[in-house]
């Protein structure tokens, strides 16, 4: 790795665990005022505490500074390590003529030949490479090397084009061969891989080579067109007898290459070694490694350069155990400490119990102990009390609609028809639908207490849509429904008015037309007046008559278990 990449690698690093403690932090100076804000959040959420939390941090920002310090403060030397190798040297002799691009063999003689090689040399790392190639004269391609990938390189790179020599001469490819095979290039225990089709005007003679032979037969004896493409352009045809290049197979005049697969059985053969042809099936890997475990190993030796980093041991052990420790202690302890407290802590209480005379105890439940002794007050009818106990357990159930409905019971029973109806509209938005249904009956009893008829049946109404089997809501409204339009009273108010009535018309005859006029004027203005004063005290005397009959405590809604569920909890 380039020193940049890394210097930008670590500075990534330190920006990470920078916005990482950042985080930390403000989440946790948030966390003070949600649960100062929100009691009962300690409750339904769990958050490690602070100081294990700026623990880890730390412990961290001690791993990411050794980390950084390692890597400032590595030495790196050179040195020379001596490397011992045990295999065997092959040597490739690979025909590159003209008749190799023939397309008996797809894509190409020469290309089949390629493919087979490259997907053999991963297999034998350990062993040398060295390669010939020839068509009428041969020159060594590769010298021998244990470097496999620049072997492939150099395999990759095989075309007809190589030699420019036209023609196929084995002859003088296999002089060249038995030079290399006895020089000292090549060392004791070799294989001599021949690759060609067989191909030779001159028809040369068997030659007995000083190594083990594998010869690799390309090409069919039917034979085909030789195919071929001139480098950096887009001209590709078959070549024929004349030089020229025919677009087809099939054009005339195409040279047709065969193969002449006897003639390279017989040289195989004479050299007691393995015939193989690439047209009908590939060299086993199992099979070459198992004739070269048969083989006796040439071992060689080289001195490979290298460097080696040093210094940085000692900062990279402590923060490889400040990690185990984060992860075994804190992470992994922390979680047992967790489980096993919640064992242990009752027979601690046990035995600080057993112990002491004086025990002390923490209210587990606050705001539950606060909810239960306001409906105790409130079934004891004391409203005041059970009102102050609500108000307490408010902050640990903020905006609870039960809460909010038994407030408004309590007010109700203490008359404040206006404090109780705000509280039943907050907790008529429950997400339960029975206490939406109670909420909405209360609501209409307490617009029916100030009057408000109207209201009253609109929330009856509402309370038997979210509870269609409320009897009281049914009872309710049917009051409501056969209760008559309101009417004026009668009497001594009709005798009184009659009397006014009479004052006014002698008053308006005295004075005249214009008196009279006036007269009509302030007695009709009278009645009316008059009407709407006896219509509203029969309203009222009918709403009070109701009241009696609908009051909450006439009402009842019970159920097993509960004298009164006016009270929700």
């Amino acid at each position: 790795m380039s020193e940049t990449f890394l210097e930008s690698f670590w500075i990534s690093l330190g920006l990470i665990f920078f916005a990482y403690t950042l985080f930390k932090l403000v989440f946790y100076f948030y966390w003070s005022r949600w649960k100062k804000s929100y009691p009962g959040l300690l409750r339904e959420s769990k958050v490690p505490p602070f100081y294990i939390v700026l623990g880890r941090i730390l412990l961290l920002a001690s791993v990411f500074y050794l980390s950084y310090f390692a890597y400032q403060r590595t030495e790196s030397t050179k040195s020379k390590e001596e490397e011992v190798s045990r295999g065997v040297d092959f040597l490739f002799l690979v025909d590159v003529s003209l008749s190799m691009q023939s397309v008996d063999t797809r894509p190409s003689r020469i290309t089949r030949a390629k493919e087979t090689i490259l997907r053999l040399l991963p297999q034998l790392n350990g062993n040398r490479f060295g390669m010939i190639v020839f068509a009428a004269s041969p020159f060594v391609y590769c010298p021998m090397t244990s470097d496999t990938r620049a072997f492939s390189e150099y395999v990759r790179g095989l075309d007809v084009d190589i030699v420019g020599d036209r023609g196929t001469d084995l002859k003088s490819a296999f002089k060249k061969a038995e030079e290399v095979l006895n020089s000292n290039q090549v060392l004791r225990n070799r294989i001599l891989v021949l690759i060609s089709d067989g191909e030779d005007m001159d028809s040369p003679g068997i030659v007995k080579f000083p190594a083990e032979v594998w010869v690799w037969s390309v090409g069919t004896p039917t034979g085909g067109p030789i195919g071929y493409s001139e480098d950096g352009s887009r001209v590709y045809g078959f070549l024929t007898k004349d030089g020229s290049l025919a677009p087809y197979e099939n054009s005339p005049g195409v040279i047709v290459s065969k193969s002449n697969p006897g003639f390279l059985k017989e040289l195989a053969s004479a050299n007691e070694g393995r015939f193989l042809s690439l047209d009908s099936e590939s060299p086993e890997i199992g099979d070459i490694k198992s004739w070269i475990g048969s083989m006796e190993k040439n071992t060689g030796q080289r001195i490979r350069n290298g460097r080696r980093a040093e210094g940085a041991k000692k900062f990279l052990i402590p923060a490889l155990l400040l990690l185990l420790f984060d992860f075994f202690v804190i992470e992994f302890w922390g979680k047992f400490l967790v489980r096993i407290s919640k064992k242990v802590a009752p027979v601690l209480l046990v035995l600080f119990s057993l112990w002491g005379r004086d025990v002390y105890s923490f209210e587990l439940d606050p705001g539950g102990n606060r909810i239960k002794e306001g409906r105790n007050s409130y079934e004891q009818g004391d409203y005041k009390n059970s009102l102050e106990r609500y108000k307490e357990a408010d902050p640990y159930f903020p905006e609870d609609p039960r809460l909010e409905f038994n407030r408004g019971d309590c007010e109700y029973k203490s008359g404040n028809l206006d404090k109780a109806i705000r509280h039943f509209e907050k907790s008529a938005d429950s997400k339960d639908a029975g206490l939406r249904a109670q909420s909405h009956f209360n609501l209409g009893n307490s617009y029916l207490k100030l009057g408000d008829r109207k209201k009253a049946a609109e929330h009856y109404l509402r309370s038997l849509k979210e509870n269609p089997n409320l009897e009281s809501a049914k009872k309710n409204l049917e009051w409501l429904r056969k209760l008559p339009p309101p009417e004026g009273k009668e009497g001594s108010e009709n005798k009184e008015s009659m009397s006014e009535e009479k004052e006014d018309k002698s008053s308006a005859s005295k004075q005249g037309p214009k008196g009279k006029e006036k007269a009509e004027k302030q007695s009709k203005s009278g009645t009316g007046k008059d009407q709407k004063d006896k219509n509203k005290s029969k309203m009222e005397d009918e709403l009070d008559r109701i009241m009696e009959s609908m009051d909450l405590d006439s009402v009842k809604r019970r159920s097993p278990g509960s004298r009164n569920k006016e009270v929700f909890w």
